[in-house]
């Protein structure tokens, strides 16, 4: 899907988006309004012809980083934040896990062991995004519970 009527226009302005977002996530996504812009480069890259899956997470990624820095402890009893908070490391890897087992694993099942189930990419794309969800949600838990041990610390 692309709003731009050349090809060559379409790939090239896909590419700059693209590598823009990169350096975004990267390395300006904490700063003031930094989940906005990262929101609005997902969905330039969406009009422009970088895909559907790549602008979808960085609108979620974008919305979850507009919560940065946002207190929410207020929220979650001080037990739960902590269970979360240490369930984040084990959400992240199984995240990543799900997605490389979505691209390129489903392609890497096929070809090595023959496993060509087409029910298998529905489940590993809800289940990566499941995860990517819960990722998010245990880690402002986690940076919850290093903001109160850091103020503790503080005199």
């Amino acid at each position: 899907m692309t709003i731009v009527p050349n090809l060559l226009v379409t790939g090239i302005l896909a590419i700059l988006l693209s590598l823009i977002f990169i350096a975004w996530v990267t390395m300006f996504v904490q700063r003031k309004n930094g989940g906005v812009v990262l929101i609005l480069l997902s969905i330039a890259m969406l009009l422009v012809g970088a895909g559907f899956g790549p602008p979808l997470m960085g609108i979620i990624i974008g919305a979850a980083a507009t919560r940065i820095n946002a207190p929410w402890r207020a929220r979650l009893s001080a037990g739960l934040r902590g269970f979360l908070g240490k369930l984040w490391p084990w959400s992240f890897v199984a995240g990543l896990i799900a997605w490389l087992l979505l691209m390129p694993g489903s392609n890497l099942l096929d070809y090595f062991l023959g496993m060509n189930d087409p029910n298998l990419i529905p489940v590993l794309f809800f289940s990566a995004l499941g995860f990517l969800l819960l990722a998010i949600f245990t880690g402002f838990a986690h940076d919850s519970i290093r903001q109160e041990m850091k103020l503790a610390r503080e005199p």
